[in-house]
């Protein structure tokens, strides 16, 4: 039978306060620190690419398209030149896994990137020791690549998979250019951090043309170095959208993985309250849309709501002149949050928040959380 994957945004954070988990975690150099403070990298990694190339040949994947993005001519491109390669182990072994639990789909691809080529073979970086141990109650006690190490470099070695990923640095590279085009990850990350008072010194955007409906952000913090990575799709293209909703609705899938980082810590503190709100889930969470177990818990389903309420917020601030434009972006959002997440009183919310926000002109969003509380709270 045919399995289906529902839309999936999911937030790591990965707490690494104790310093010993910090050295398990990733392991950031004085160099490493000097050379990425202060900037935003795009990258389609080669050993990443690799992960995914066979996530898409695997029967799994094929049955899956919310997974693997397969309506490109590039997934055609992988699909010709891989499959005859498709009974190779690791193609079996990670379908396994990924019929096993989805979150393997996150996990192994996570942890490749703390690899990287060295001729035929995969060798630790040395940087990203263990960076994914798992999503809520599912966790590994060890980094699974070097279980599936021999396997993967027999794929890469009978496929031709370097030089296949060579071929297509061009393309790539055109992808990566049209992040720094569209995405505007600088101007988010300035407004952001004016917003929140909190600063993340190096956001990293991991990305592949093979990544349909799964999102990921990691953070670390390690010797008071913060970094992010984020693991995003390409960016969406339609010929029906003008060139600003196209800027603007790239923009929001990564504006609405970003500011988790800078929504936890203030919740974390409100947390009493919101636990008391939000643990009425059947007013705030549609529980027959599959895709809300992804949040479980009532600060969780607080933070999905103002995290893509900021983005309202965010884009009033850059297009609010162009009503049309902004009245485009807050019926996406809404129709997001209602229609495809499961959010039923997005509508309401974002409202509200924009209304706050409209009238007091806060310097931060520390300042709104209590009278939008106070809000949800009449609401119950």
């Amino acid at each position: 039978m045919k399995r289906n994957i529902f839309f999936i945004l999911i937030c790591f954070v990965l707490m690494a306060n104790l310093a010993i988990c910090q050295e398990k975690d990733v392991d950031f150099s004085k160099a490493y620190i000097a050379q990425n403070d202060g900037k935003t990298t795009v990258e389609i990694n080669e050993a990443q690419e690799l992960i995914y190339i066979i996530f898409a040949i695997t029967d799994f994947g094929k049955e899956n398209p919310n997974m693997t993005k397969q309506n490109t001519a590039y997934f055609e491109e992988v699909k010709a030149h891989f499959t005859p390669f498709s009974n190779l182990p690791i193609v079996k072994k990670f379908d396994q896994q990924l019929r096993e639990n989805l979150t393997n789909y996150f996990l192994l691809a996570a942890n490749v990137y703390g690899f990287k080529f060295k001729n035929d073979q995969l060798v630790p970086t040395n940087i990203y020791i263990f960076p994914a141990r798992g999503v809520g109650n599912y966790q590994v006690k060890s980094n699974p690549i070097p279980a599936y190490k021999n396997d993967l470099e027999e794929f890469a070695r009978q496929s031709g998979y370097r030089a296949f990923y060579k071929e297509h640095q061009g393309y790539y590279d055109s992808l990566r250019t049209a992040y720094q085009e569209y995405a505007s990850i600088a101007e988010q990350k300035e407004w952001l951090e004016k917003k929140f008072d909190y600063t993340i010194n190096s956001y990293r955007v991991l990305t592949s043309p093979l990544i349909a409906g799964m999102n990921a952000t990691h953070t670390f913090k390690y010797k008071g170095f913060k970094e992010i990575l984020l693991f995003l799709p390409t960016l969406r293209e339609d010929e029906s959208w003008s060139p600003k909703f196209k800027k603007a609705l790239n923009t929001r899938i990564i504006f609405t993985e970003i500011d988790h980082n800078y929504v936890g810590p203030l919740s974390e503190k409100n947390k009493k309250q919101i636990d008391t709100i939000f643990n009425n889930r059947d007013l705030w969470v549609d529980t027959e849309n599959k895709s809300t177990v992804h949040y479980p818990s009532p600060v969780k389903v607080f933070d999905e709501y103002l995290t893509w309420g900021l983005f309202i917020l965010y884009c009033y601030d850059k297009f609010g002149d162009d009503h049309d434009l902004f009245g485009q972006i807050v019926e996406n959002v809404n129709d997001m949050m209602v229609n495809k997440k499961g959010f039923p009183k997005a509508d309401e919310f974002n409202a509200e928040l924009f209304r706050l926000y409209k009238d007091n002109n806060p310097k931060d969003i520390q300042s709104l959380y209590k009278p939008l509380l106070d809000w949800c709270e009449k609401e119950n």
